[in-house]
């Protein structure tokens, strides 16, 4: 084993879907192993995406910030051209971008799913279909999508149906682009979290690097985006910090992962156990 094979320095990503929690975070972490980082979101009027690139830049990479709805075919398109226009090409795809709802797939008007689904598994389909061209002609490449403990088993909680449709839809479309781009030596895996730490909650303001020695309260946010399971239900018994989510995004990156494709990789403290 080599640790230069952790190592991304030279390479170039892609996070979609960045501006901010998991998503920023894994633009970090990639950033932090050596990779110049393309960051997008549809929200740009927060300035956080703007943030998130001063940060990358903070590494000493280069970063590229882009506004992109992953739903709309031409906007990816745009958004490919975009950064290997000024990158040179993609090394690394990470699809991070979500959107949640907070009615019952008994309640969802036809007019939310069709949303939802738009974002959550076309844009995802939208961005490998572009991506993969470039990364064919280079005969090299780690695609990366997000999948989640809701798409690998049913939860009750009413508002998250539609999410955990997409993220199963987004875990089987990782072990079919691993079939179909394997033998171009591009690997497709996914991460599948379960409780993760967010900005916007009380403790985000924590040095995210140190690790929780004791669980901690969750919030009731917390609680719905984490289908009213809090970590006492976890054998860790505590939610995952961004440093240790962004360290399975370097792994699956980097060569040190050269051997595994169509994976998905639970990052859930043993849930899934």
């Amino acid at each position: 084993m080599s640790l230069s094979d952790f190592s991304l320095e030279g390479k170039k990503a892609l996070v979609v879907g960045a501006r901010r929690n998991m998503g920023k975070a894994f633009a970090l972490g990639l950033a932090e192993a050596g990779a110049d980082v393309a960051v997008a979101d549809s929200n740009l009027e927060s300035g956080q995406l703007q943030q998130v690139g001063k940060e990358i830049e903070s590494y000493g990479r280069k970063a590229l910030i882009q506004k992109t709805d992953i739903s709309k075919k031409e906007e990816v398109d745009n958004l490919v051209n975009k950064v290997v226009g000024s990158f040179g090409t993609i090394d690394i795809l990470m699809n991070v971008a979500v959107m949640y709802h907070h009615k019952s797939l008994i309640d969802l008007e036809e007019d939310g799913w069709d949303k939802l689904t738009d974002v959550n598994l076309k844009g995802y389909w939208l961005t490998i279909q572009a991506v993969s061209p470039v990364m064919k002609k280079q005969a090299s490449g780690s695609i990366i999508n997000l999948t989640s403990r809701g798409g690998l088993k049913a939860h009750a909680d009413k508002g998250m149906g539609n999410y955990a449709i997409m993220k199963s839809g987004i875990a089987m479309m990782t072990r079919q682009y691993s079939r179909y781009l394997g033998p171009h030596n591009i690997r497709v895996n996914a991460i599948a979290p379960s409780l993760v730490e967010w900005e916007e909650f009380p403790g985000s303001e924590r040095n995210s690097k140190k690790r929780q020695e004791k669980p901690r309260k969750v919030s009731e946010q917390e609680k719905f985006e984490a289908w009213s399971t809090g970590p006492q239900n976890l054998p860790l018994g505590r939610v995952a910090t961004f440093e240790e989510m962004a360290n399975a995004a370097v792994f699956l990156a980097s060569d040190a992962s050269s051997y595994i494709t169509g994976t998905i990789l639970n990052v859930d403290g043993g849930y899934m156990a």
